[in-house]
């Protein structure tokens, strides 16, 4: 079991998320930029390819992060019955 983890860094604004698949994490990061490309650019209009767009929001300020994550051990400490153990796991992350 696998899942995508995307972290977006900027001035005033961190995310942590956590999705399905890589794409869906890529469809995230493009809202994200959509939403605030004309904050950032004013009246420039963002370029087409979406690679180019992110690369040039992110150029001078802020970072992001897709990171595809292995979920298979918490998988199957899940199914084995482990909950409590795996409560103990999560509240030593955060």
């Amino acid at each position: 079991m696998h899942a995508s983890i995307l972290v977006i860094l900027l001035e005033d604004h961190e995310t942590l998320e956590v999705h399905r698949s890589e794409i869906d994490a890529w469809k995230r990061l493009i809202r994200f930029v959509d939403r605030r490309w004309s904050h950032r650019f004013g009246s420039q209009i963002p370029p087409e390819d979406e690679t180019t767009r992110i690369t040039a929001f992110f150029k001078d300020e802020g970072i992001y992060l897709i990171a595809r994550a292995d979920l298979s051990q918490v998988s199957r400490e899940i199914d084995e019955g482990e909950q409590e153990h795996l409560r103990t796991e999560i509240f030593r992350l955060r």
